[in-house]
């Protein structure tokens, strides 16, 4: 990423951003909150478009254009809120998904979750439940690169537990993991490299 910038009206969500993540690698995203960093996750995914800035996925410029697009390009998402539709059961929300159900359940038992019911409603589903579904979905499509925004905030320290396991594993496969947390802690313990964001402005790359 370079030099991307995103307005909505007056409000300047990015004014310059970069970032350079390499295969294999778990890297954080941080800032305060307004830093810019799910806008930019979301231009990534294409749920947004840039106004300025160039996008490369393995060397090659691409403009995503949705969420489907990137996940055709190996760019899956979890975001901050969960992206489910509440009045369909969880099978529902996985058919709309495209994935398939079994890998699904694959990785919400590695998740700690496996007896959910996939006829429930995900109305009636605790929130932190819905994350790791949410997590399991973009699991199932195999990312080469997987987006986490804020995964862990609403979970108990067992289920962040089994996360942290699952972001370990990817790494291993030799994908990348794009992490956004508060909890520097976690940063710590899991990455690689950060990039931190301020006010729409990528300042600098540490390595925690």
């Amino acid at each position: 990423v370079r030099g991307v910038a995103k307005k909505f009206g007056s409000v300047v969500a990015l004014r310059s951003a970069a970032l350079s993540v390499r295969p294999g690698e778990v890297h954080a995203l941080m800032g305060a909150n307004g830093a810019g960093k799910s806008t930019l996750v979301k231009i990534l995914t294409g749920v947004y478009p840039a106004d300025e800035g160039t996008v490369r996925i393995g060397g090659i410029a691409r403009r995503v254009r949705s969420p489907a697009e990137a996940r055709s390009s190996g760019i899956v998402s979890v975001y901050q809120d969960p992206a489910l539709v509440p009045d369909l059961t969880v099978a529902d929300n996985m058919r709309l998904a495209g994935v398939a159900p079994g890998a699904v359940r694959h990785w919400l038992e590695e998740l700690g979750t496996g007896s959910l019911r996939f006829g429930e409603f995900v109305r009636d589903i605790p929130y932190p439940t819905l994350r790791l579904i949410d997590l399991a979905r973009a699991l199932a499509s195999t990312p080469t690169s997987l987006l986490l925004d804020e995964i862990t905030a609403a979970l108990p320290i067992d289920l962040s537990d089994r996360v942290f396991q699952v972001v370990r594993f990817w790494k291993e496969r030799g994908q990348s993991v794009i992490f956004i947390s508060h909890r520097m802690a976690e940063v710590a313990a899991l990455c690689d490299r950060a990039t931190v964001l301020r006010d729409g402005v990528t300042v600098g790359v540490v390595e925690p």
